[in-house]
């Protein structure tokens, strides 16, 4: 045969020549075609014409090749009267795209499965879908075909699966059509791949899939009807493989299919799941269920669906008490551990032989409509049996809508059950790995640990497990990290690189590839990282750490990149040293020893314990940025350091809710708010219940692993008042205000003693206050003492020298450290007088008395800028000095306050002045206005003094500036009371009315300027006395209809009673009490309304307001020097030599507001604490039911009356189990009695179907019998 030149139906971007030399050529893929006619047995009354006579492949004479012979035979045989030929159907269908292929039947299958891997390019897939059944008479109800549709769909796409069937737009198949037309309409992005294995001789309209030569018009191509024996393609396929066996019409292909899929699934030793889902079908349907049992592919009955599902299920109910009976009594058990092929389908026949009849008549009524014989009969009896048999039938699983399972989770046990009764020993590791991707693909994490992982991954490779955990964590599976994590997966070498005495580095490309790979989890309206980062892609540390930074607070030092110190940095009083990492070069600094050098590598057990905690963070920021929930809960559980996760986690949801689109999202990101804020409130209180003191100290700890930030630090910025409410908050701010002084200070004794000690400067604060002396060093022995503190002694001259002992410090002296109190020791001065001196340091650096001097300073500042505003502000004469000497004093106060805020501007946790900016100024607009106004007015008061001298009146604009900005100096004064309880919230009340006013006075100023302008453009137009200038529109506009709103009206109503009697007159009134309605009673009540909600907002909340105001207040005096102004500027001029001094040294340290451990010990014990103390609360969120406080951790009270209580639980603990026991034996007599009952209903069951039996064979009805099923359940 000559080769002719085809038009091609190729798709876009495949050159003609892949598909003709794969096809013709590589893999030489024909059709098949009929060779001889034999005309079908026709009567002999029949005069039908030589051409419309069908031959026995149902072909007409005429449809025939040219090179047809007529044969003698009397019957036609396909492998005698076929041949292959040169294949002429391949392409794609024009209209859908899909594309299609026509083959001989008696191609190899691996032969197709290269070319639609190789040539076709199906992405390869992790589990291939069989689906079979039902043509006609298919129907399902409405329930059951809308789970069988989401289970499918879910099932392929979680897996990546094909979908095959036979293609053809009739029953079930349809149905899965109609599925994946929806799917693609409502997620276009998505993708399923379903392959029609059809028979080519009974497609419709097939000619048309003949490629026709150049000069044939495609459009001219006829359209025939639908005959019998053919159907219609499904359109929403997206390949076809249709299969040619030289004949027309019909729909047998025998085990073709079970054949190709099996080849697919090992092509390239990938080793395939495969699974065939049956809904309903018939005898046919029954024979390929035989097939695929016998070819290991496991079967999914969907029960309810008809005919063969249903008739399976309730003889696998049935059966299976009496096969589990049977193993277990038989003793040669190997026999059911062999398959029983149909050849000895006698030992079937006879161990199911009280069912045969039963399964026979099920046989009949599933085949009826169909033409089948009694033989037939026979041999679909024989494959029933044979896969009723213990070996085959654990293969087939039965999904039901009454069941607990999904779909989708009934497909997955039954091919691990398959998987696991292979054996094949070479493999298991492979079928492992497999199996576990199909787990994570499904998320059956419960199935995944009853049948694969069963608390054992020691056979799989590092590399599987390392592909394993990074799939789990893209698809977001965070019960199958947690099984991993339990599991001893080294999480370590996963993501850092661990290196020969050298700290262990961050593997940056397998964290940007997690970021970078979120494809399905960018299509969340949630998912706003990329809006946050600006681009598509992390390409950096840089990139990740700026994006923290902009979320959480620039305050935050880089935790992926090391810090930069600039000299604006150094300059800083406060700065925070940054050191070089110790087990990581992710630049975060887990902890520094001042008596260690930097470069000390830690013991290795140690170190790859924090490098854990490292990858616990890195997974845990990434699973909060990327909108993981779940996973995030998982990963805190493994944590240490849960509580300052917390927090940053509800810091980054609030910084998203800007970021947010929708109201729907911003509701949902509202909810994360508040859900990860209780969960920080609520481990922070197991750890105050367990340790109030050290509780304090994790609130306030530097955490270097999360760039130098504290609990209360990320709480404040997150405005999380119930976290800064808590009592543990409380007691941690209190101690921080009293400092080195016993906090509790609450006695009138106890005030006195301070306020003494305070009047004396401090002299006599060491006899009359109260200190925590050295409460860790006096109760221990001299023994104690050496052994804790490290005493080092000269063994020789042990009893002649005196001992100095070097005491190890918890915390730094640079940060928080009011509980480590210890003495001061010298051989120079007596212990009495060191510790005065010690005391007297404590005192006058405590906050509470740093307050105290400003205040009282304060005080002082205003009574002398009112003297001298009101008795002493002259012209400037030319005596030395030019000036009083109180306003000499004024303007020094006023300066040294004003350098003291640059210094404080400048020590602020922020690191950029963009943040420093937002933070000191934006942040708190009030604050801000006040602030500027007051230095601002005061400096150009003071130039307006000095310069204009030339006459009173010019003078007289300094008095106006200064008397101006010495009201607002007296309004400033109102910080001072925020430290009061019953008057801070009061304040916050005053600035929220404030702010409600300000937006207010724009709409009442809208309405006073109406009233004014109209009013008196009707009477009081175009006078004289009312001149075109801002004095006059002031005079006659703005002043009286301002006093009118406090209902000053009578010289309105004067100017209008001039005219009595006029038009504009009686408008004008009419005007004004409109406007008066409209003012003085509608917006004044709406203002007043405002203010009452502004009130009581906050009044419903007094106690969290002060506290969370009292922090920023305690804040910044724990950071002002001892010295209050005039006298500050002596500290300050001191604060710049040492800066000067430490300008190059790099042991530096300056104060800062949190606390610092004085060596990794100390660290280690707070983070272990914390894990130990909030581990239980932690686990009950993965139940999604977090217990409460109460009974997670027993307070005293409680404690003491469990005790009390103990015999009386214990006696009543011996009555339950006396009463558990009389109700087990209750329980067992009813299961007792419900078997017997199954056992009747069985017995009357039989005899109702021996009864309608005979009732059949005499005909009593024209209605035929019902078929009675069984609805008993066993349970096997």
């Amino acid at each position: 045969m000559t080769t002719t030149e085809y038009q091609l139906n190729l798709y876009t971007g495949t050159s003609k020549n892949d598909w003709t030399n794969a096809i013709h050529e590589k893999l030489n893929i024909r059709r098949r075609t009929c060779t001889t006619f034999i005309p079908e047995k026709i009567s002999a009354n029949d005069h039908i014409s030589r051409n419309d006579v069908r031959c026995g492949c149902n072909r007409l004479y005429r449809e025939h090749s040219w090179d047809i012979i007529d044969g003698d035979e009397s019957k036609w045989d396909r492998m005698q009267h076929t041949k292959s030929a040169y294949n002429n159907a391949y392409g794609y269908i024009p209209n859908t795209r899909t594309h299609y292929i026509r083959c001989d039947i008696e191609t190899e299958p691996d032969i197709l499965a290269q070319f639609m891997l190789d040539v076709w390019q199906i992405k390869p897939p992790r589990l291939i879908m069989c689906i079979i059944g039902g043509a006609k008479y298919f129907k399902l109800n409405e329930r059951l075909e809308r789970e069988f549709i989401k289970g499918i769909i879910q099932v392929a796409l979680k897996a990546d699966g094909w979908i095959v069937t036979n293609g053809f737009k009739t029953g079930v198949v349809q149905l899965v059509g109609e599925a994946i037309h929806d799917h693609k309409v409502t997620n276009p992005r998505s993708h399923i791949t379903a392959i029609g294995c059809s028979k080519w001789g009974a497609t419709k309209n097939r000619e048309s899939l003949i490629l026709k030569k150049s000069s044939m018009n495609q459009s001219s191509v006829h359209l025939s009807k639908k005959e019998k024996g053919q159907q219609d393609l499904e359109p929403n396929h997206t390949h076809f493989i249709l299969l040619d066996d030289g004949t027309y019409y019909g729909y047998e292909m025998g085990d073709y299919r079970t054949r190709l899929v099996n080849e697919i699934s090992k092509y390239n030793d990938t080793n395939v799941p495969v699974v065939t889902i049956v809904v309903e079908g018939g005898p046919d349907t029954l024979s390929t269920i035989y097939n695929d049992l016998c070819m290991g592919i496991p079967v999914v009955l969907i029960d309810g669906s008809g005919r063969v599902p249903n008739l399976f299920a309730n003889f696998l109910n049935q059966t299976a008490a009496m096969v589990k009976r049977d193993e277990k009594n038989n003793n040669d058990s190997t026999i059911w551990e062999k398959i029983i092929d149909i050849e000895n389908s006698e030992i079937l026949r006879e161990f199911f032989h009280r069912y045969e009849d039963e399964i026979r008549q099920g046989l009949k009524d599933i085949s009826k409509g169909s033409k089948i014989t009694e033989e037939k009969i026979d041999t679909l009896l024989k494959y029933f049996l044979f896969c009723l048999q213990p070996t085959i039938r654990r293969k087939i699983q039965i999904f039901s809508l009454d069941s607990d399972r999904d779909l989708d989770d009934t497909i997955f046990e039954a091919i691990i059950q398959a998987k696991k009764k292979k054996g094949l020993q070479t493999e298991a590791g492979l079928n492992r790995e497999q199996l576990l991707q199909l787990a994570l693909a499904w998320d059956a994490i419960e199935i995944a640990k009853e049948h694969i992982i069963k608390d054992d991954l020691s056979d799989l490779s590092l590399q599987a497990k390392e592909k394993l955990f990074f799939e789990a964590l893209i698809l977001d599976r965070p019960q199958f990290i947690h099984v991993f994590i339990k599991l001893k997966f080294n999480l370590s070498e996963m993501f850092y690189e661990k290196r020969t005495n050298s700290p262990w580095r961050l593997k940056w490309d397998k964290l940007a590839k997690l970021y970078n790979d979120n494809d399905k989890k960018k299509k969340e309206r949630l998912y706003l990282f990329e809006k946050c980062l600006g681009k598509n892609q992390v390409n950096s540390e840089h990139d990740l750490d700026r994006v923290l930074r902009k979320l959480i607070g620039d305050y935050m030092k880089p935790i992926y990149t090391r810090s930069t110190v600039s000299s604006f940095e150094k300059l800083k009083h406060c700065c925070r040293n940054s050191h070089m990492a110790r087990v990581s070069d992710s630049r975060t600094c887990l902890y520094k020893d001042n008596d260690e050098n930097e470069s000390e590598i830690p013991d290795p057990e140690e170190a790859e314990k924090e490098v854990r905690e490292l990858v616990y963070r890195d997974l845990y920021l990434w699973s909060i940025l990327t909108n993981r929930i779940e996973l995030s809960k998982i990963l805190l559980n493994h944590m240490e350091t849960r509580i300052c996760a917390l927090l940053i986690a509800s810091k980054i949801f609030r910084s998203y809710f800007y970021y947010a689109s929708d109201n729907e999202s911003k509701d949902v990101i509202c909810c994360q708010i508040t859900q990860f804020e209780e969960y920080a409130n609520e481990c922070l209180k197991c750890c105050y219940n367990f340790d109030e003191e050290k509780a304090c100290e994790i609130a306030i700890r530097r955490l270097n692993i999360y760039g130098g930030v504290t609990c209360l630090q990320v709480a404040v910025d997150a405005d999380d008042k119930n976290f800064i409410g808590q009592p543990c908050c409380d007691q941690v701010l209190n101690n921080i205000w009293y400092d080195k002084m016993e906090p509790f200070q609450s006695t009138l004794s106890d005030k006195i003693k301070l306020i003494l000690g305070i009047s004396t400067f401090g002299i006599l604060a060491p006899f009359l206050v109260t200190f925590r002396t050295e409460q860790s060093l006096l109760n221990y022995t001299f023994e104690e003492d050496r052994q804790i503190n490290g005493i080092k002694i000269n063994e020789i001259e042990e009893e002649k020298k005196q001992l100095k002992p070097i005491t190890n410090k918890r915390l730094n002296d640079h940060g928080i450290n009011y509980s480590d109190s210890y003495m001061w020791r010298s051989t120079k001065y007596s212990k009495s007088y060191l510790t005065y001196l010690r005391h007297l340091k404590h005192f006058h650096e405590s906050p509470i008395v740093k307050y105290s001097y400003n205040s009282a300073s304060y005080i002082i500042f205003l009574l002398l800028f009112s003297y001298y505003l009101l008795f002493n502000f002259e012209i400037p004469t030319d005596e030395i000095p030019s000036i009083h000497w109180t306003e000499i004093f004024v303007i020094l106060m006023v300066t040294t306050m004003l350098f003291e805020e640059i210094r404080q501007f400048l020590c602020q946790e922020n690191r950029s002045m963009i943040g420093k900016l937002s933070n000191y100024f934006i942040t708190n607009q009030f604050h801000t206005v006040i602030l500027v106004l007051s230095y601002l007015l005061f400096y150009i008061g003071l130039i307006l003094r000095f310069t204009n001298t030339y006459s009173e009146q010019a003078f007289s604009a300094a008095k106006i500036v200064l008397a101006y900005d010495l009201e607002i100096w007296f309004i400033r004064s109102f910080v001072f009371l925020g430290i009061a309880q019953n008057l801070g919230p009061k304040l916050v009340m005053i600035r929220r009315m404030v702010t409600d006013l300000f937006f207010f006075t724009y709409i009442i100023l809208i309405a006073m300027i109406a009233y004014g302008v109209v009013s008196r453009s009707m009477y009081n137009f175009n006078n004289e006395t009312f001149p075109f200038d801002g004095q006059s529109i002031f005079q006659n506009i703005a002043y009286p209809t301002y006093y009118l709103m406090y209902g000053n009206i009578d010289g309105e109503l004067a100017n209008l009673d001039r005219e009595q009697g006029s038009s504009t007159s009686i408008a004008t009134h009419i005007l004004l009490a409109f406007h008066m309605l409209f003012v003085n009673i509608l917006l004044i009540n709406l203002l007043i309304a405002m203010f009452s909600f502004t009130f009581q907002s906050i009044q419903n909340q007094t106690d969290l307001v002060w506290r969370y105001e009292r922090y920023s207040l305690i804040r910044e005096y724990y950071d002002r020097p001892p010295l209050f102004p005039p006298l500050i500027i002596i500290t300050h001029v001191i604060e710049l030599v040492k800066y000067i001094a430490r300008r190059h040294s790099k042991t530096a340290q300056t104060k800062t507001f949190k606390m610092i451990g004085a060596n990794r010990n100390v660290d280690r014990e707070w983070s272990e604490f914390e894990s130990y103390a909030t581990n239980q609360y932690v686990r009950s969120l993965l139940t999604n039911q977090p217990l409460s406080i109460a009974a997670l951790v027993p307070s005293k009270e409680q404690q003491l009356s469990s005790d009390m209580t103990n015999n009386n639980q214990q006696f009543q603990s011996n009555n339950n189990q006396s009463d558990t026991k009389l109700l087990a034996d209750e329980v067992t007599s009813v299961k007792k009695v419900i078997a017997d009952l199954r056992t009747h209903a069985e017995e009357m069951n039989r005899c109702m179907h021996w009864m309608m039996e005979a009732m059949e064979r005499v005909k009593m009805s024209k209605e035929p019998r019902p078929n009675l099923t069984s609805t008993i359940s066993t349970n096997s």
